[in-house]
Protein backbone atom coordinates (compact mmCIF):
# COMPACT_ATOMS: atom_id res chain seq x y z
CA UNK A 1 0.00 0.00 0.00
CA UNK A 2 3.11 2.02 0.41
CA UNK A 3 3.07 3.46 -3.24
CA UNK A 4 -1.02 4.08 -3.19
CA UNK A 5 -0.52 6.84 -0.14
CA UNK A 6 -1.39 4.02 2.08
CA UNK A 7 -4.64 2.14 0.38
CA UNK A 8 -5.69 -0.22 -2.11
CA UNK A 9 -8.50 -1.82 -4.02
CA UNK A 10 -9.41 -5.26 -2.84
CA UNK A 11 -9.51 -6.89 -6.19
CA UNK A 12 -5.49 -6.03 -5.92
CA UNK A 13 -5.29 -7.43 -2.57
CA UNK A 14 -6.97 -10.70 -3.57
CA UNK A 15 -4.43 -10.89 -6.92
CA UNK A 16 -1.60 -10.40 -4.08
CA UNK A 17 -2.89 -13.94 -3.02
CA UNK A 18 -5.13 -12.31 0.34
CA UNK A 19 -8.23 -14.24 0.64
CA UNK A 20 -11.28 -12.16 1.50
CA UNK A 21 -11.28 -13.55 5.10
CA UNK A 22 -8.16 -12.19 5.25
CA UNK A 23 -8.71 -9.05 4.11
CA UNK A 24 -11.75 -8.60 6.49
CA UNK A 25 -9.69 -9.51 9.58
CA UNK A 26 -7.47 -6.33 9.15
CA UNK A 27 -10.33 -4.79 9.21
CA UNK A 28 -12.25 -6.39 12.01
CA UNK A 29 -9.24 -5.87 14.21
CA UNK A 30 -8.75 -1.83 13.04
CA UNK A 31 -5.61 -2.64 11.26
CA UNK A 32 -7.10 -0.86 7.80
CA UNK A 33 -10.44 0.71 7.26
CA UNK A 34 -12.49 0.97 4.92
CA UNK A 35 -12.19 3.97 2.54
CA UNK A 36 -14.85 3.51 -0.34
CA UNK A 37 -16.74 0.29 -1.58
CA UNK A 38 -13.91 -2.23 -2.90
CA UNK A 39 -11.24 0.25 -1.77
CA UNK A 40 -9.32 0.10 2.38
CA UNK A 41 -6.57 1.96 3.75
CA UNK A 42 -4.55 1.70 6.58
CA UNK A 43 -6.30 2.89 10.16
CA UNK A 44 -5.52 6.59 10.83
CA UNK A 45 -4.26 8.63 8.18
CA UNK A 46 -5.83 11.77 7.54
CA UNK A 47 -8.28 12.52 4.01
CA UNK A 48 -5.37 14.60 2.50
CA UNK A 49 -5.95 15.66 -1.04
CA UNK A 50 -3.82 13.14 -2.37
CA UNK A 51 -5.34 10.17 -0.67
CA UNK A 52 -8.77 11.50 -2.12
CA UNK A 53 -7.03 11.71 -5.60
CA UNK A 54 -5.75 8.01 -4.70
CA UNK A 55 -9.36 6.77 -3.49
CA UNK A 56 -11.05 8.19 -6.58
CA UNK A 57 -8.44 6.60 -8.91
CA UNK A 58 -8.69 3.06 -6.93
CA UNK A 59 -12.59 2.56 -7.96
CA UNK A 60 -12.10 3.99 -11.33
CA UNK A 61 -9.68 1.69 -13.15
CA UNK A 62 -8.35 2.95 -16.64
CA UNK A 63 -8.65 4.56 -18.81
CA UNK A 64 -10.20 7.08 -16.55
CA UNK A 65 -7.78 9.44 -15.08
CA UNK A 66 -7.48 12.54 -13.15
CA UNK A 67 -8.77 15.57 -15.04
CA UNK A 68 -9.68 19.60 -14.74
CA UNK A 69 -8.62 21.31 -11.75
CA UNK A 70 -6.75 18.09 -10.18
CA UNK A 71 -4.71 17.27 -12.99
CA UNK A 72 -4.24 21.00 -13.55
CA UNK A 73 -3.12 20.76 -10.10
CA UNK A 74 -0.89 17.49 -10.30
CA UNK A 75 1.13 19.56 -13.20
CA UNK A 76 1.91 22.43 -11.11
CA UNK A 77 0.38 24.93 -12.76
CA UNK A 78 0.09 28.55 -11.81
CA UNK A 79 -3.65 29.01 -10.17
CA UNK A 80 -4.10 25.37 -9.13
CA UNK A 81 -1.64 24.54 -6.86
CA UNK A 82 -3.28 24.35 -3.59
CA UNK A 83 -7.06 23.50 -5.35
CA UNK A 84 -9.04 20.87 -3.42
CA UNK A 85 -10.92 19.47 -6.10
CA UNK A 86 -11.28 15.46 -6.57
CA UNK A 87 -12.29 15.08 -10.32
CA UNK A 88 -11.65 11.90 -12.67
CA UNK A 89 -12.31 12.03 -16.18
CA UNK A 90 -13.72 9.15 -17.93
CA UNK A 91 -12.98 8.81 -21.60
CA UNK A 92 -15.51 8.09 -24.34
CA UNK A 93 -18.60 5.73 -22.99
CA UNK A 94 -16.53 4.76 -19.55
CA UNK A 95 -19.38 5.38 -17.06
CA UNK A 96 -18.09 6.92 -13.88
CA UNK A 97 -18.16 4.71 -10.98
CA UNK A 98 -18.93 5.74 -7.19
CA UNK A 99 -16.56 7.95 -5.60
CA UNK A 100 -15.16 8.65 -2.77
CA UNK A 101 -17.28 11.90 -0.95
CA UNK A 102 -16.65 14.76 -2.39
CA UNK A 103 -14.79 13.95 -5.57
CA UNK A 104 -16.66 14.73 -9.53
CA UNK A 105 -17.42 11.93 -12.33
CA UNK A 106 -16.72 13.44 -15.79
CA UNK A 107 -17.53 12.01 -18.79
CA UNK A 108 -15.84 13.39 -21.88
CA UNK A 109 -16.57 12.09 -25.03
CA UNK A 110 -13.52 14.30 -26.82
CA UNK A 111 -10.75 12.60 -24.53
CA UNK A 112 -8.77 9.55 -25.89
CA UNK A 113 -6.61 7.07 -23.79
CA UNK A 114 -3.57 8.57 -25.15
CA UNK A 115 -4.38 11.69 -23.56
CA UNK A 116 -3.75 10.26 -20.61
CA UNK A 117 -0.05 10.06 -18.30
CA UNK A 118 1.33 9.13 -15.16
CA UNK A 119 2.51 12.02 -12.89
CA UNK A 120 3.70 11.44 -9.82
CA UNK A 121 2.10 8.54 -9.16
CA UNK A 122 -1.20 9.35 -10.36
CA UNK A 123 -3.03 8.66 -13.83
CA UNK A 124 -4.11 12.02 -15.24
CA UNK A 125 -4.83 13.46 -18.42
CA UNK A 126 -1.99 15.31 -20.46
CA UNK A 127 -1.53 19.08 -19.57
CA UNK A 128 -3.25 21.19 -22.85
CA UNK A 129 -6.62 19.03 -22.05
CA UNK A 130 -6.50 19.64 -18.75
CA UNK A 131 -5.89 23.12 -19.66
CA UNK A 132 -9.06 23.11 -22.12
CA UNK A 133 -10.85 21.93 -19.03
CA UNK A 134 -9.87 24.62 -16.50
CA UNK A 135 -11.17 27.29 -19.28
CA UNK A 136 -14.36 25.41 -19.91
CA UNK A 137 -14.66 25.72 -15.83
CA UNK A 138 -13.13 28.37 -14.37
CA UNK A 139 -13.00 31.04 -17.31
CA UNK A 140 -9.97 33.11 -18.99
CA UNK A 141 -8.41 34.71 -16.59
CA UNK A 142 -7.26 31.35 -14.51
CA UNK A 143 -6.82 29.70 -17.86
CA UNK A 144 -4.13 33.15 -18.93
CA UNK A 145 -2.32 31.93 -16.01
CA UNK A 146 -2.47 28.23 -16.53
CA UNK A 147 -1.38 28.56 -20.01
CA UNK A 148 1.62 31.17 -18.48
CA UNK A 149 2.85 28.59 -16.53
CA UNK A 150 2.98 25.88 -19.39
CA UNK A 151 4.84 27.75 -21.81
CA UNK A 152 7.28 29.05 -18.77
CA UNK A 153 8.49 25.27 -18.99
CA UNK A 154 8.62 24.62 -22.50
CA UNK A 155 5.52 23.54 -23.37
CA UNK A 156 5.42 23.91 -27.49
CA UNK A 157 2.37 26.07 -28.66
CA UNK A 158 2.03 23.67 -31.72
CA UNK A 159 1.43 20.79 -28.94
CA UNK A 160 -1.37 22.85 -27.78
CA UNK A 161 -2.39 23.86 -30.68
CA UNK A 162 -2.73 20.62 -31.90
CA UNK A 163 -4.65 19.13 -28.86
CA UNK A 164 -6.99 22.22 -28.88
CA UNK A 165 -8.06 21.60 -32.13
CA UNK A 166 -8.46 17.94 -31.48
CA UNK A 167 -11.49 18.65 -28.73
CA UNK A 168 -13.03 21.41 -30.67
CA UNK A 169 -17.23 20.84 -30.95
CA UNK A 170 -19.83 22.42 -31.57
CA UNK A 171 -21.18 24.19 -28.09
CA UNK A 172 -17.29 23.56 -26.53
CA UNK A 173 -15.42 27.05 -25.69
CA UNK A 174 -12.18 26.08 -24.26
CA UNK A 175 -10.41 25.09 -27.64
CA UNK A 176 -11.59 28.68 -29.41
CA UNK A 177 -10.25 30.52 -25.79
CA UNK A 178 -7.16 28.43 -25.55
CA UNK A 179 -6.29 29.59 -29.48
CA UNK A 180 -6.99 33.31 -28.68
CA UNK A 181 -4.67 32.98 -25.67
CA UNK A 182 -2.34 31.75 -27.63
CA UNK A 183 -2.47 34.01 -30.48
CA UNK A 184 -1.78 36.56 -27.98
CA UNK A 185 1.28 35.52 -26.12
CA UNK A 186 2.65 33.59 -28.78
CA UNK A 187 2.26 36.05 -31.77
CA UNK A 188 1.24 39.30 -30.76
CA UNK A 189 3.59 41.98 -29.00
CA UNK A 190 2.56 43.28 -25.22
CA UNK A 191 -0.18 46.56 -25.49
CA UNK A 192 1.99 49.72 -26.34
CA UNK A 193 0.03 51.55 -23.46
CA UNK A 194 1.19 48.75 -20.84
CA UNK A 195 5.25 49.86 -21.23
CA UNK A 196 3.76 53.75 -21.61
CA UNK A 197 2.16 53.40 -17.90
CA UNK A 198 5.45 52.00 -16.99
CA UNK A 199 7.35 54.51 -18.11
CA UNK A 200 5.57 57.19 -16.45
CA UNK A 201 5.40 55.24 -13.13
CA UNK A 202 9.29 54.43 -13.11
CA UNK A 203 9.93 58.47 -14.47
CA UNK A 204 7.56 59.75 -12.00
CA UNK A 205 10.09 57.59 -9.06
CA UNK A 206 13.04 58.05 -9.93
CA UNK A 207 12.78 60.76 -12.81
CA UNK A 208 14.50 58.37 -15.65
CA UNK A 209 14.20 59.63 -18.97
CA UNK A 210 12.87 56.15 -20.46
CA UNK A 211 13.08 55.92 -24.04
CA UNK A 212 10.46 54.25 -26.47
CA UNK A 213 11.52 51.97 -28.74
CA UNK A 214 15.31 52.07 -28.92
CA UNK A 215 17.88 50.10 -30.93
CA UNK A 216 20.54 48.60 -29.90
CA UNK A 217 23.19 47.77 -32.38
CA UNK A 218 26.79 45.59 -32.28
CA UNK A 219 29.89 47.12 -33.39
CA UNK A 220 29.42 46.27 -36.71
CA UNK A 221 26.53 47.69 -37.07
CA UNK A 222 23.77 44.87 -36.56
CA UNK A 223 20.53 45.31 -34.93
CA UNK A 224 20.35 42.77 -31.96
CA UNK A 225 17.22 43.89 -30.38
CA UNK A 226 14.84 47.07 -30.72
CA UNK A 227 13.93 48.16 -26.64
CA UNK A 228 10.74 48.78 -25.90
CA UNK A 229 12.14 50.61 -23.38
CA UNK A 230 15.47 52.03 -22.52
CA UNK A 231 17.86 54.20 -20.49
CA UNK A 232 21.25 53.88 -23.06
CA UNK A 233 22.89 55.86 -20.39
CA UNK A 234 23.26 52.83 -18.20
CA UNK A 235 22.10 50.69 -20.82
CA UNK A 236 19.26 49.22 -19.15
CA UNK A 237 16.35 48.39 -20.99
CA UNK A 238 12.70 46.27 -20.96
CA UNK A 239 12.27 44.24 -23.30
CA UNK A 240 9.21 42.29 -24.41
CA UNK A 241 9.85 38.56 -24.19
CA UNK A 242 7.86 36.58 -27.02
CA UNK A 243 7.07 32.54 -26.31
CA UNK A 244 7.92 31.76 -30.12
CA UNK A 245 11.84 32.19 -28.46
CA UNK A 246 10.93 29.23 -26.57
CA UNK A 247 8.93 27.19 -29.12
CA UNK A 248 11.99 25.03 -30.38
CA UNK A 249 15.58 24.28 -29.27
CA UNK A 250 17.01 26.56 -32.14
CA UNK A 251 14.36 29.31 -31.26
CA UNK A 252 16.07 29.25 -27.52
CA UNK A 253 19.60 28.87 -28.38
CA UNK A 254 19.26 32.24 -30.97
CA UNK A 255 17.33 34.09 -27.88
CA UNK A 256 20.26 32.93 -25.58
CA UNK A 257 23.19 33.88 -28.10
CA UNK A 258 21.10 37.19 -28.44
CA UNK A 259 21.60 37.90 -24.94
CA UNK A 260 24.97 37.12 -24.69
CA UNK A 261 25.91 39.67 -27.03
CA UNK A 262 23.46 42.21 -25.38
CA UNK A 263 25.27 41.29 -21.95
CA UNK A 264 28.72 41.73 -23.63
CA UNK A 265 27.84 45.22 -24.94
CA UNK A 266 27.56 46.36 -21.13
CA UNK A 267 23.62 45.74 -21.60
CA UNK A 268 21.39 44.75 -18.35
CA UNK A 269 17.52 43.69 -19.61
CA UNK A 270 14.65 43.68 -17.70
CA UNK A 271 12.38 41.11 -19.11
CA UNK A 272 8.67 41.46 -19.36
CA UNK A 273 6.06 38.12 -20.69
CA UNK A 274 2.40 38.33 -21.09
CA UNK A 275 2.07 37.36 -17.39
CA UNK A 276 3.58 40.25 -16.18
CA UNK A 277 0.77 42.53 -17.23
CA UNK A 278 -0.95 42.61 -14.40
CA UNK A 279 2.08 42.58 -12.06
CA UNK A 280 3.49 46.26 -12.55
CA UNK A 281 4.17 47.18 -9.50
CA UNK A 282 6.57 44.04 -9.84
CA UNK A 283 8.72 45.16 -12.55
CA UNK A 284 8.93 48.31 -11.47
CA UNK A 285 10.68 47.57 -7.91
CA UNK A 286 12.77 45.17 -11.05
CA UNK A 287 13.87 48.20 -12.87
CA UNK A 288 14.06 50.78 -9.71
CA UNK A 289 16.91 48.16 -8.61
CA UNK A 290 18.74 47.83 -11.31
CA UNK A 291 18.46 51.59 -11.38
CA UNK A 292 20.09 52.21 -8.33
CA UNK A 293 22.87 49.59 -8.96
CA UNK A 294 24.06 51.46 -12.07
CA UNK A 295 23.40 55.56 -11.25
CA UNK A 296 25.35 57.69 -13.32
CA UNK A 297 29.39 57.76 -12.28
CA UNK A 298 30.01 54.28 -12.86
CA UNK A 299 31.72 53.65 -16.54
CA UNK A 300 29.49 51.28 -18.49
CA UNK A 301 31.31 52.18 -22.00
CA UNK A 302 33.27 48.93 -23.30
Amino acid sequence: MTSQDGMAAVAQLLELGLTRAQVRTRLDTGEWEPVVRGVVGVAGLDRSWRRRCRAALLVSPAPAALGHATAARVHRMDGYIDDERVVVCFPGVLRPRVLPPGAIGRRSSALRPQQCTVVDGFRCVIRPVALLQVTADDGTEAAGKALDSMLRRGDSPTWIRQVSSQWRRRGVAGPSVVMRLLDERVDRPLPRSWFQRLAKRTLAGCGVPLVDEYPVRDVAGVLLAELDLAWPALKIGVECQSWRWHATPTARAADARRKRRLRQLGWEIVEVWWSDLEDLDGIIAELLLLIDRRRPGVDLVL
